[in-house]
């Protein structure tokens, strides 16, 4: 059963989608967002982790009631200035007990962080590496890492040594980047620079691991977005699931819609979709105004383009048996903050119950004007 709600606690504004089943594995997605843009960062951290506690501890227990028994397995902080805010913000968490991803992406609100939170109820978690947690339950590891960097002159080298390393700890755990891995994020800082070298560096690793256009490629997002150093070039995050049958595991390509990436040289599914314990999970990648040709439509107009993304990505969720309310989380990127005030309207009249944010981050390609990826959730 899938259920959306809303909830205010003080300055923060929770938007919760909660997926519960009979088989005792509930899922939440949790977007909170500090709504008094006058708090300083501090006060900011302070409101979302207060409005975190009371949110999993008190309060929502007739609306949510298994809520209180559910771990986070993943988050992720969306800051306005990661460099200045890094320290503060960790000072304040402290060693947080699962896999954390933090970004510099600003949110288009005009609050300096915004949190997401994905979690899960009856699981076992283990950190098996220092970015890297195993979530396992029914007879499936959920491997989340976050936040891997190498270092590198440029975005080429380090992109190949991440996705080297990435695939080596995969192995470690009897996984493969071509069986096992479902979803990676790259955040590209420079993108319009260096996403080309980025691009490359993933090129040759699929080539060496066996992910060809013959065979499948893996659901992604590559934006921009900063780590706390400005030589950093590129940083990874990633899930993979180890137990999952080939037959469990579908990709999706909406060709009347759009092309295959791999015919402009780029190599990633347009969405993934997994169906395990009761459920269809869906992975859409980063998703723009693009045509089936490859075409960028609409150039210059953002509604136009904010139209043809959420066509492409309906088009996409429809060929997983899915439409919009089955989402539980969307990530929107801006390339020009400008446009935040028409696009939140849009999105408010598409989408007005999902866990949603908007954020800075130029997209890959110069012409497009906004990109969005998300998740969903339905029974089967």
């Amino acid at each position: 059963m899938n259920k959306k709600i809303q909830f205010v606690n003080g300055d923060v504004d929770i938007k919760i989608f909660a997926f519960t089943s009979e088989n005792d594995f509930d899922e939440y997605m949790c977007m909170f967002t500090v709504t008094n843009t006058k708090l300083t960062f501090n006060q900011q951290v302070t409101q979302l982790l207060e409005s975190y506690k009371k949110l999993t501890t008190q309060g929502y227990s007739k609306e949510l009631p298994n809520l209180h028994q559910a771990e986070i397995c993943f988050k992720r902080y969306y800051l306005s200035d990661i460099s200045n805010q890094i320290d503060e913000l960790k000072s304040i968490t402290g060693q947080e007990d699962f896999a954390v991803s933090i970004v510099q992406q600003a949110p288009l609100k005009g609050c300096k962080i915004c949190m997401w939170t994905y979690m899960m109820t009856n699981i076992q978690k283990e950190q098996i590496s220092k970015n890297t947690y195993m979530i396992s339950h029914h007879g499936y590891d959920e491997i989340w890492t976050t936040q891997n960097t190498a270092e590198g002159a440029n975005s080429y080298i380090q992109t190949k040594k991440i996705f080297k390393k990435y695939a080596k700890t995969l192995r470690k755990h009897k996984c493969t980047l071509a069986d096992d891995c479902i979803r990676t994020w790259l955040y590209v800082n420079d993108i319009d620079n260096q996403y080309a070298g980025v691009v490359k560096a993933r090129n040759e690793v699929f080539d060496e691991e066996g992910l060809t256009e013959n065979t499948h490629y893996i659901a992604s997002t590559g934006i921009g977005g900063r780590d706390t150093c400005s030589d950093i070039y590129c940083k990874l995050n990633a899930l993979s699931i180890r137990g999952l049958n080939p037959n469990q595991k579908h990709y999706l390509y909406a060709l009347d819609y759009l092309n295959r990436t791999s015919e402009y040289g780029v190599r990633f599914e347009r969405g993934t979709y997994i169906d395990y314990c009761q459920r269809r999970k869906v992975f859409i990648s980063g998703t723009a105004s693009i045509d089936h040709q490859g075409n960028i439509l609409h150039i210059g107009d953002i509604k136009g383009q904010v139209n043809r993304m959420l066509e492409n990505i309906n088009a996409l969720l429809h060929e997983a048996q899915c439409n919009f309310n089955d989402i539980a989380e969307m990530t929107v990127y801006l390339r020009d903050i400008a446009d935040y005030t028409v696009v939140k309207e849009m999105l408010i009249e598409k989408l007005p119950d999902t866990p949603l944010i908007i954020v800075h981050a130029p997209v890959c390609r110069p012409g497009w004007l906004i990109e969005s990826e998300c998740l969903a959730l339905k029974n089967i």
